[in-house]
């Protein structure tokens, strides 16, 4: 029975490898879908190490191996060693094979050497075309989706500049659970396989379809129970409908603003440019021997006091405003604060004839009930003798922070 050319083998009864042979090795065969096993069945509701198959003598003995959803012979389940004999149906997960004793049936091509599991058969060219065209009309509506989300974010982006950093992540999130929803859809299109129904086969004699034998080491052969028809699980989905729902309630119920706005956070401070309140009454000018300052804006920030300044200089010479230990700003209640040259927007040389224009940030909280302060340049640092030696641009007004009820 187990020589060359008429070896036992199993008939693929249902799926797309329907009519494909798969040769029984001689001697012991582990089937599963592990990449190690002899005979390999990469298909759903197989396990790893799914059952044994041991072909000596003539006999062929199946014993499952503890697998998830059991080992299936002619609608019952199995659960000790059980010889197959011609025409019995076998079921791994959601395959059925017809096991053939020694022989082939008549008109089929010879089966491929060794075991495992055989390419499925070409579908037809109407089927081919059909899912070709499916695949390209999801693939474009899911770029469109895209094109969609990007263009109204720059859109929005250039209506509001200042909601930059939510608009962003906000239509990213949109174009991504398009993108879901769509493939979700195309996956939901595609049939469900069905449980195989409970089948006995009929004998060639007409007599009653006979149950799978168990194998019991020193007894006879006796008839295996009865067990309802096995259950088939649905191969999980690569992305659950559960988790994506439960994510995009997260992002949209506040992380994915809470990342924007922590950036936001995190970039304002690190680089001085925050938004903030403008205190500034009216605007002040100051001209000490040719060179002219004039505060443009006050602003009190979360951390900083931002002074905007234009200075102009009408000498003959360069000359420079350098801002470590040199600009000074002075509070109504006559406390000094230092500038931070690492966080302003100033160049200090300013040529002859030359003007400059840039934003002075002092770490310090001005008092919300308003008042004057004065901002100076303790030196001047000319290259000639015609300009002054300090600046100073007193009494510039604050008007008070105004809390909303």
């Amino acid at each position: 029975m187990d020589a060359s050319g008429s070896r036992s083998t199993f008939v693929v009864v249902n799926g797309e490898a329907a009519g494909t042979r798969i040769v029984i090795p001689h001697g012991k065969t582990t089937v599963g879908s592990d990449e190690g096993s002899r005979l390999r069945l990469p298909v759903s509701g197989v396990s790893r190490r799914h059952a044994l198959l041991t072909s000596v003598d003539g006999r062929t003995i199946l014993d499952d191996q503890n697998s998830r959803n059991g080992t299936w012979v002619n609608g019952h389940t199995i659960t000790s060693p059980t010889e197959l004999t011609d025409g019995d149906e076998v079921q791994f997960g959601q395959v059925r094979l017809r096991f053939v004793e020694g022989t082939y049936d008549g008109g089929s091509a010879p089966p491929p050497e060794g075991g495992g599991w055989a390419e499925p058969r070409t579908a037809p060219a109407a089927a081919r075309k059909k899912g070709l065209g499916s695949a390209l009309l999801f693939a474009a509506a899911i770029n469109v989706v895209g094109l969609i989300g990007n263009s109204l974010t720059a859109f929005l982006t250039e209506l509001t500049p200042t909601w930059t950093w939510f608009v962003t992540p906000v239509m990213g999130l949109a174009v991504a659970l398009g993108g879901e929803t769509l493939d979700y859809l195309k996956d939901k299109g595609k049939p469900t396989p069905k449980p195989p129904p409970r089948r006995y086969r009929p004998s060639s004699l007409g007599q009653p379809a006979r149950p799978a034998r168990p194998v019991r080491p020193g007894q006879p052969n006796t008839h295996a129970t009865t067990y309802p028809s096995p259950p088939v699980r649905a191969a999980p989905r690569s992305r659950p409908v559960i988790a994506t729902v439960l994510v995009t309630l997260l992002l949209l119920g506040g992380g994915g603003w809470l990342l924007a706005a922590g950036a936001s956070y995190a970039v304002g401070y690190f680089s001085g440019n925050e938004e903030g309140t403008q205190r500034l009454a009216r605007q002040v000018v100051t001209e000490t021997q040719g060179v002219t300052v004039t505060v443009l804006g006050i602003q009190s920030t979360a951390h900083f006091t931002r002074v905007e300044i234009h200075v102009r200089n009408g000498t003959g010479s360069s000359m420079s405003l350098p801002l470590f230990h040199n600009a000074v700003l002075t509070g109504p209640d006559g406390t000094t604060f230092d500038a931070d040259s690492f966080r302003s927007s100033w160049q200090p040389e300013i040529p002859p004839g030359g003007q400059r224009k840039g934003t002075v940030n002092f770490e310090s909280q001005l008092p919300e009930s308003g008042g004057t302060v004065s901002l100076s340049f303790v030196t001047v640092f000319m290259q000639g003798f015609d300009g002054p030696r300090s600046i100073t641009v007193p009494d510039i007004p604050l008007m008070p922070v105004v809390t909303p009820l």
